[in-house]
């Protein structure tokens, strides 16, 4: 990763580089840690540079003396300066300008905007207090604004309202307050009978929004930092004969941290996207809700990682603390970010930014739309036929079985197809028909349209495709656990082709599927992952047993599969013979390739069937898990974020991020939270029969940890993969 996490296009690289750039040669950390012994927490010289640069005005329109930008470059510039705690008043005066631009009058946003574009006006935002207005008149208290102290422009909430006030105002009084976080200063504002520069009606929900935003933005460098500095002592720090990083608890230590990083980066990226505070108001709250929890969550564990010497004074480590404490508590004052996003599913307004597609899509999305239109002509018995000839099943596969669309091309296709809400442009609002999901049997087909003969791809793909065959994945093994490259199911080779023994477990739908795609070591003596061929199993063929083992839900999902020397004919090895570990891979990857996967699983409990199970409950309990249900909540929509910010790097053309990596281990968790969170609103009702949906949830989640390797495994991937810890001596 660069500079920035918030970045993607070249542009935002290039702005986040600046910034940094710029921060490390005025020394911003050193100069942070100088304000612990009474040095500025309003430095010039910082000041000065940033506005020579146009920071302050990044996000003001040009007609004010600004660069005309907008949040997404703001967020960039305040990522970095989170990252290195940055001291001074940028984030309130930034804030604050963005409620001024985007709510205030013409003449307003004409007199104030120069002045904090420029840098030659300070301000602060205040959140929170009994503020009433008469007229222009004003009085009442804020209690805690971050960087009155320095302001000349004060920014403050009053009901519904924004006022703006000059600090040096009669009856305008600001009380320093001695703050957590020495960095940044935080005073009251006490208002007795002052003159309002300006009365902003309805605005106070704007204000909380780009607060919000922007505050985010900065948890996001806040976060990452914590993470890069526990990562790179963990790398070098040695106990008990080696580095701390080899040591499984501190991998998931790290990978916990990562997650909470990229789960804000891609809430904080997806708010800072819509410049319409209105639209952007659900996104905003989700952004705070990750924020809060993740700078605190990575600044504390980045404490617990370095060990004593995290503790020390002089240790920088207490400073990202100290800021992430500030942050979080200001992040929520005046409105409670998780009530928000409790209240945005209950009312519909559950949704981030709409992603806008470059105009070169134009075309894809008109042949799209023509196909949605002419898939609802057709009478039912014809839908997927027409679905495999024009390449809409599978769009991301090659041709001549799919469009081979590009991340463009796909994303046209999912939007008209799927239109936020459940309707497509081209149906006039109706539900359009749903695309069989191949789900198992697709990932194997793509195997082997990717690496089958010929004969295999016209044996078995269009069948696939039409839906007259499935098939499984013959890959788990009997205490082989998450490790899928330990095979022992072996193959000897007799005339025309293999005998195959062994036993293969937790095989999905193994007793519905004609063929399975298997695992098998055709060379003993070769390496774990040498030595492995693929081959295609038909599994009515003699010596094949499936045994399905009933779950924990009293359905039979998972089979265990045993092959008593199975004759497998030459024409069915896919692949090269001892290479099939590069054919596995490429099966284990193929469920990521199309636009819309790993966004999230069905559970068959939503997000609205928990706020259903909150609204019914007692007060008392409602009111004990409202908290517990916005996490929830906004962890789940955030988990599309990261598949859209996977493909607005695919559009940019850089290089994948690891939110790939990061969803399969969220979507699992995060089910399991929501269905935790139903059982316990639900009550006894939910194990008396009244909620078979919600129970049979919970119950099927219990799996999704353990299946396609368990989360402990995943976190260990994560760590040595992503973060670049070694792997435990012991294993190599």
């Amino acid at each position: 990763m660069g500079t920035s996490a918030l970045a993607i296009t070249d542009d935002h690289n290039d702005l986040a580089d600046s910034a940094t750039g710029l921060l490390h040669r005025l020394g911003s950390r050193a100069a942070a840690r100088a304000t612990l012994e009474g040095g500025p927490s309003h430095p010039a010289g910082f000041w000065t540079a940033a506005a020579d640069l146009g920071w302050q005005g990044l996000a003001i329109p040009e007609a004010y003396g600004g660069s005309g930008f907008g949040l997404p470059e703001l967020a960039v510039v305040l990522e970095a300066q989170g990252r290195e705690l940055c001291p001074g008043p940028f984030l309130p005066t930034v804030a604050a300008a963005v409620v001024i631009d985007r709510c205030g009058t013409d003449p307003v946003r004409t007199q104030l905007l120069p002045g904090l574009a420029d840098g030659s006006t300070t301000a602060a935002l205040g959140l929170s207090g009994h503020i009433h207005v008469s007229g222009h008149t004003v009085f009442g208290a804020s209690p805690t604004v971050l960087g009155a102290p320095d302001a000349a422009l004060l920014v403050l909430v009053a009901g519904d309202d924004v006022v703006i006030v000059d600090a040096k105002a009669n009856g305008v009084t600001v009380i320093a307050l001695e703050s957590a976080d020495t960095t940044r200063s935080i005073g009251s504002v006490n208002l007795d009978q002052a003159k309002a520069i300006a009365v902003i009606r309805g605005a106070a929900p704007k204000a909380h929004t780009a607060f919000r935003i922007l505050a985010a933005a900065e948890a996001v460098g806040v976060s990452w930092a914590a993470l890069d500095m526990a990562v790179e002592y963990a790398k070098v720090r040695e106990q008990f004969g080696r580095t701390i990083g080899t040591f499984q608890a501190v991998k998931h230590h790290a990978a916990n941290m990562l997650v909470a990083a990229e789960l804000t980066t891609a809430a904080a990226w997806d708010a800072a996207r819509a410049d319409d505070l209105d639209d952007a108001w659900f996104g905003a709250a989700v952004a705070a809700t990750q924020a809060i929890h993740s700078q605190v969550f990575n600044a504390e564990n980045n404490i617990q990682l370095h060990g004593g010497i995290g503790f020390t004074w002089e240790h920088d480590a207490h400073l990202y603390l100290r800021r992430a404490l500030t942050l979080a508590a200001l992040t929520g004052d005046g409105a409670d970010p998780l009530a928000d996003v409790v209240d945005g599913q209950r009312s519909g307004r559950a949704h981030g930014a709409s992603f806008a597609l470059p105009e070169e899509a134009a075309e894809y999305r008109a042949a799209a739309r023509d196909a949605v239109a002419t898939l609802q002509s057709l009478a039912e018995d014809k839908r997927r036929d027409f679905l495999v000839d024009s390449g809409y099943l599978v769009p991301h596969w090659p041709k001549p079985w799919g469009r081979d669309a590009g991340v463009l091309e796909q994303l046209a296709i999912e939007e008209e197809f799927r239109a936020p809400g459940g309707t497509s442009a081209a149906t006039g609002g109706k539900k359009p028909v749903d695309r069989p999901d191949l789900g198992i049997t697709g990932w194997v087909t793509l195997t082997i349209a990717q690496a089958g003969t010929d004969d295999q791809r016209e044996r078995w793909v269009y069948p696939v495709l039409r839906g007259e065959i499935m098939w499984c994945q013959l890959f788990s093994e009997p205490e082989a656990g998450s490790d899928a490259a330990a095979v022992r199911t072996s193959a000897k080779k007799v005339e025309g082709g293999w005998l195959v023994t062994g036993q293969k477990v937790w095989t999905s739908l193994a007793q519905y599927c004609q063929w399975g795609l298997a695992t098998v070591r055709t060379d003993p003596d070769a390496p774990k992952h040498a030595g492995v061929t693929m081959m295609a199993i038909d599994m009515k063929a003699p010596g094949v047993t499936v045994n399905p083992l009933k779950g924990l839900t009293g359905n039979a999902h998972f089979n265990e599969v045993f092959l008593d020397e199975v004759f497998v004919p030459d024409a069915d090895v896919v692949g090269d013979v001892n290479k099939g570990w590069l054919v596995a891979r490429a099966t284990l990857g193929n469920e990521r390739l199309s636009i819309g996967a790993g966004s999230g699983a069905q559970s068959g409990f939503s997000a609205d069937d928990l706020i259903a199970l909150l609204d019914a409950a007692p007060p008392e309990v409602a009111a004990g898990l409202r908290d517990r249900a916005g996490a929830v909540i906004a962890e789940g929509h955030t988990l599309r974020l990261l598949n859209l910010r996977r493909i607005s790097r695919a559009i940019a053309g850089t290089g994948p991020g690891p939110e790939g990596n990061v969803t399969k281990l969220v979507v699992a968790e995060q089910g399991q939270r929501q269905t935790e969170l139903g059982m316990k609103l639900a009550g006894p009702a939910a194990v008396t029969g009244q909620t078979p949906a919600l129970t049979q949830a919970y119950l099927g989640y219990r799996a999704m940890t353990i299946a396609g390797g368990t989360s402990e495994i995943t976190r260990n991937t994560i760590a040595e993969r992503i973060l670049g810890l070694p792997r435990d001596p012991l294993l190599k």
